[in-house]
């Protein structure tokens, strides 16, 4: 009898990893596919300026929690941002956005393709720099409603600048000066800049090469992760942080859910790109916890990397030679 229950145990056993190792395929399939580019941006190489948002959280506050991009639209008194997210794959308009912008009579038209909507055109300023943006997607029943009345008091985030802005493009992102410039070549500054190294980008997922310890990893850029250092498999969590450093937990929104994430200041060292770094904080999500050891090892993503390691440098995304370069 203890034999039949040991081996119905093991066959489970099996059957779990079966199904683990076909979801984990699954998921790197389909989240490193690659995808079409509609997005159109037409712009000067001018510097454009972001701002650093903080947020109260369930009673606390996080600092940096994301870069948010001025968008002024003719005439409009509205404090309108964009949040540049490279963890997002296609850039967006939110839908409620867009329709109280049509109720205060500005024409925004839209077009379908391949069973998505898109804004087909809009001129405005994005950080104070005029461009045009084409065929960005709409999000659907997401965002604000707002009316003509002004709040100063109010800031109003109409969509989100993702990682297809960075395809075939040099990004250079200025976090010390609080800039972003997108150049079709290298200019003639970046020419003469030494230890450019190569990374990936597969389905526009800007992966960074990463030695923790002699170990070598793939860390997911993500700016929409602005808040986080580095987050990572618990056990990692403990060693990157000092034990009797106190642990911050609070619900952190992703879209439309809810991640509880613990964080603690971290000076742990780490390279990226030969770029040598201290994490300055480290998180991990509790509720993934006794999965992570197993899943991460069959995954490409060694850790989810925002930007408090490189927020006082400036980091360049050369997507047309796939070369990036972390310097002060």
């Amino acid at each position: 009898m203890k034999k039949i229950i040991g081996y119905s145990v093991l066959g489970l056993i099996g059957l779990a990893l079966i199904l683990g190792i076909f979801g984990i395929r699954h998921f790197n399939n389909k989240y490193f596919k690659e995808r079409p580019a509609y997005l159109e941006l037409t712009h000067g190489s001018q510097a454009m300026h972001f701002k650093w948002t903080n947020q109260k959280v369930e009673g606390h506050i996080e600092y940096q929690t994301g870069l948010l991009i001025p968008v002024q639209i003719q005439d409009l008194e509205h404090n309108l941002y964009m949040q540049f997210d490279t963890g997002a794959p296609d850039s967006f308009f939110y839908e409620k956005d867009l329709k109280s912008l049509r109720n205060l009579g500005y024409a925004i038209e839209e077009v379908q393709k391949d069973g998505f909507r898109f804004v087909k055109s809009l001129k405005l300023k994005l950080g104070g720099q005029p461009v045009t943006l084409s065929m960005v997607k709409i999000y659907p029943n997401y965002g604000n409603t707002f009316s003509a009345e002004f709040n100063s008091k109010i800031n109003i985030n109409i969509g989100a600048i993702g990682s297809d802005i960075l395809v075939d493009r040099i990004t250079s992102i200025d976090f010390k000066n609080q800039t972003i410039q997108f150049f079709e070549q290298r200019p003639e500054w970046m020419q003469g800049l030494k230890g450019f190294k190569a990374f990936d980008f597969p389905g526009r997922r800007v992966m960074l090469p990463a030695i923790v310890d002699g170990k070598k990893y793939e860390f997911l850029y993500d700016s929409g992760c602005s808040a986080f250092g580095l987050i990572t498999t618990k056990q990692r969590f403990e060693k990157y942080s000092d034990a009797s450093t106190p642990v911050e937990s609070f619900g952190a929104k992703s879209w439309e859910d809810k991640i509880y994430i613990n964080s603690k200041s971290s000076d742990y060292p780490l390279s990226i790109g030969g770029a040598k770094l201290t994490m300055k904080r480290v998180s991990c999500v509790d509720m993934y916890a006794f999965l992570q050891p197993l899943v991460t090892p069959f995954t490409r993503i060694g850790g989810w990397m925002g930007n408090q390691a490189i927020n006082e440098s400036r980091l360049i995304l050369d997507t047309k030679s796939k070369e990036f370069l972390i310097t002060n």
